[in-house]
Formats: C-alpha cells, sequence, structure tokens
C-alpha cells in the first residue's frame, strides 16, 4: 500500500514537473519572441540607444549607435565612456549619468560630441533601472540627434540679429501692424518721425488712432492684400512743424497665403519736399527771367532788322546815287569836254600842244574807263548802223566780211570801228574791241 501510494505520489509530482517545465519553455518562448520584438525595435529605428550597468560600462548599443560612432556592439561591451571617448567627453557623460544616478530619474542633456563623421549634437534623454529593492542596477539613454535643428536655429538667431540690425538702424521708420490694425513693433526712426516714442506706438489701434485719414484708409487697402502708398503731411503728436513723410505698406502673408498683418515703411521728405520747392520757385524765376530776356532780345532783334531795312534803303540810294553821278561824270566828258578837245586839236598843230592834247585826252580815256562796268548804258550812244557793226565784230568777222555783208567799203567799216570804241571809251587802249563786247555786252548786242 504505502509503495502504491508513494507511486502515485511520485507520478503526481512528476506530473506536476512537466507541467511547470511546459509552463517554463512556454514563458521562454514568450521572452525570447519579445526579446527578438525588442531587439527589432532598437535596431531599426534612427535614434542612438545603449545601456550601461551600474559600473557605467556598455551593456548594449542599437545599430543606430554603431553607425555613428563606427564601432560594434561586441566592441563596446564592457567598456566605459573613457575608453571609448576623448577625456573631456567621457568626463561630461560620466558626470550626467551620475547625477541620474543621483536623481533616481529620466533627465534630458543636451550634448556636442565629436565622431568620425564630424561633430554632432545631440538631446540624450538618460534614465536610470531600478531593480525590486529600489537600487539603481543600470542607466539607459536615447540620443535624439539636434545638429540640423541647431544650425537652423543659430541661422534663424542670425538672421534675427541682422533683421534686428537693420530694423533698429534704419534710417527710415518702420512700423509692424497686426491684421486687427494693432502696431506691434516700430523702431526708433519711426518715433523720431512722428514726434513720440515707441512705447508710445506700440500697441495702438492704427484703423483709429492715425489722425490722417488717408494714412487709415492706405492702411485698410494694405490689409486687404494691396500695396498702398501714402504722401503727405503729418503732424507730430508732441507739437511743432508740420512734417512731410512718405509711407508704403504692404501686406505679409503665411505660408498659406492668409494675411497676418502689414508692414510700414515711413520717410521724412520734408527737406527734400523744400529742395523741390526751392528747385521748382528757381526754375520759375528762371522761366521768367528767359521770358523778359527773350522780349527784349526780339525788341533788339526787331529794332536790327529795322536798322538793317534803314541802311540797306540807304545803300541802295548810294549806289543810285553813285551811278547817276557817274553817268553824269561820263555824259559831260562826252558831251562837253571831248567836242572842245576835238576842236582844240585842229586849231593847235604845234606838235608840244598836240602832246598836251593827248594826255589831257588820255586821262580823260582813264576816268572814263573807271566806270568801265557802265558802258552798257554807252550803248544807246551808238547808232543803228555802229550797233549792226558791233553785232558782227563781236561774231568774230573782219572789217572785209563786214563791208562785204553791209555793202559798205572797207574804210567806212574801220571808220564806224574807231566811232564804236570812242564810244565805248576804248580809245588808246590795248583791248580787244570784240572781246570787250562779248564779255561786256553779250546780252545786249
Amino acid at each position: 500500500m504505502k509503495s502504491k501510494a508513494a507511486c502515485a505520489q511520485l507520478e503526481r509530482r512528476v506530473q506536476a514537473l512537466e507541467k511547470e517545465l511546459a509552463d517554463c519553455e512556454s514563458r521562454n518562448g514568450s521572452d525570447r519572441l519579445n526579446q527578438r520584438y525588442l531587439e527589432a525595435i532598437l535596431n531599426n529605428t534612427n535614434l542612438p540607444i545603449y545601456l550601461k550597468n551600474a559600473d557605467y560600462s556598455y551593456i548594449l548599443v542599437n545599430r543606430q549607435y554603431e553607425r555613428l560612432a563606427h564601432i560594434t556592439n561586441a566592441q563596446i561591451r564592457g567598456k566605459d565612456d573613457f575608453a571609448i571617448f576623448p577625456e573631456p567627453v567621457a568626463r561630461l557623460f560620466r558626470t550626467q549619468d551620475e547625477e541620474v544616478v543621483r536623481r533616481r530619474t529620466l533627465i534630458e542633456f543636451e550634448e556636442t560630441i565629436p565622431l568620425p563623421d564630424g561633430a554632432r549634437t545631440f538631446l540624450t534623454a538618460k534614465f536610470p533601472l531600478i531593480d525590486d529593492e529600489g537600487g539603481v542596477y543600470a542607466v539607459g539613454g536615447v540620443c535624439t540627434d539636434i545638429t540640423a535643428h541647431k544650425k537652423a536655429e543659430a541661422e534663424l538667431r542670425e538672421a534675427e540679429e541682422k533683421f534686428r540690425g537693420i530694423f533698429e538702424h534704419s534710417p527710415v521708420g518702420i512700423v509692424h501692424i497686426d491684421k486687427n490694425g494693432a502696431i506691434t513693433e516700430s523702431n526708433e526712426k519711426l518715433a523720431d518721425i512722428l514726434g513720440t516714442t515707441v512705447k508710445e506706438i506700440v500697441g495702438i489701434d492704427a484703423l483709429k488712432s492715425v489722425p490722417v485719414e488717408q494714412m487709415r484708409t492706405a492702411i485698410v487697402t494694405a490689409l486687404s492684400g494691396k500695396i498702398t502708398h501714402y504722401e503727405g503731411n503729418y503732424s507730430p503728436v508732441a507739437g511743432g512743424a508740420q512734417r512731410d513723410i512718405h509711407t508704403v505698406f504692404s501686406p505679409i502673408f503665411s505660408s498659406d497665403g492668409a494675411i497676418t498683418g502689414v508692414m510700414g515703411i515711413c520717410e521724412d521728405i520734408t527737406r527734400r519736399r523744400r529742395a523741390e520747392d526751392a528747385l521748382r520757385k528757381a526754375h520759375d524765376e528762371l522761366e521768367q527771367r528767359v521770358a523778359e530776356r527773350t522780349v527784349q532780345l526780339d525788341r533788339r532783334t526787331l529794332r536790327l532788322e529795322e536798322t538793317n531795312i534803314a541802311l540797306k534803303i540807304l545803300l541802295e540810294k548810294r549806289e543810285e546815287d553813285k551811278k547817276e553821278l557817274e553817268e553824269r561824270v561820263m555824259f559831260n566828258i562826252e558831251k562837253f569836254i571831248c567836242p572842245y578837245l576835238e576842236k582844240l586839236k585842229v586849231r593847235c598843230p604845234d606838235t608840244a600842244q598836240q602832246a598836251i592834247l593827248k594826255v589831257i585826252q588820255s586821262n580823260l580815256d582813264e576816268i572814263n574807263s573807271s566806270f568801265a562796268h557802265k558802258q552798257k548804258d554807252n550803248l544807246a550812244t551808238l547808232t543803228p548802223a555802229q550797233l549792226q557793226i558791233a553785232d558782227l565784230v563781236r561774231q568774230g568777222l573782219s572789217t572785209k566780211e563786214i563791208a562785204l555783208i553791209l555793202n559798205l567799203s572797207p574804210a567806212t567799216v574801220a571808220c564806224h570801228r574807231q566811232e564804236i570804241r570812242k564810244r565805248l571809251f576804248l580809245t588808246n587802249k590795248k583791248i580787244n574791241l570784240q572781246a570787250s563786247l562779248m564779255m561786256l555786252f553779250p546780252a545786249v548786242i
């Protein structure tokens, strides 16, 4: 009986052990599956993750950590930070780990780490692993690479500093108005132009408090999405002389196209306006002086024209008088002196007297020659027969040819030729009669 009871008890014990073994195998399989899941998560995330034991030696690191540090899990396991990183970096990590153990809570650290691919900045969340007895047996860390974010922050900060520098030191006034019409930003230059302070400007409702209606209208138009301008007078808040200002209001759009506010650029153009007014006044005065001077010149020109006409008339009169005088002199010589000179030649046969008469005749001919350009009028003194012979001489006919044509004797023609020379004041001159007739009287004969 005891043997059977012992066997039954042993059999139940074996069954219990078999069941316990099956449960253990089931749990181990489940644990292995969970471990594979955990490893898959750790090795497929883009965040570096590591775990250190209580001595701050590495227990494991994931693949992203391996890629960044250029080290494998097998190479780093069992080593601390001083065996992997430079002493200053290792000292920083150790100080952080000790703080996590001391405070027994998750702490975030921002750290810059020199890596083979260059320095990178991480935001690392370090946390303690605590056992059932309350002791810290490990320290874990999850790193987020914020290098690009920090670079963007630095660039944004630099851009903001540049904008602030431009904003504060701009030679023109700058104002920002939100979509409700409230002024949110203003630089000192705008306050100076408006005769007030930045503190007094910021916060006011531009749609209600701006004293110039046209300027309020321009702001409303800009809030509707259009760039607008205002140019005109503005009275400073603190009083004093009015100023001329030019303001441009431009709408500000968000990335989705919505209007978020208005940017205004204001310039004090008082000095420019005064300069323009002075220039305009000077221009008008110059135009007036030019007009007056033009009138004076026109008057002088008219007087000069009248004087020129008078001089022309006088010159024409002088020419006429000269012509008349020349004709009178030639007429008197021919009618009143030459006839008596011919009589003297007949009555004074003495050789000396004839010589004197010849000199007188030569001088008279010289006087007549000075009026050679007037010989055309002397054709009127020629008889019809002489005019006929003069025409034939001009044509180049000889004395015999002329005598034959006119049925005259050569002696008669020669006599007429001598008379023609005499009447044309060519006597005793070595001047060809034909050439004189062709040159002086071609259009008449």
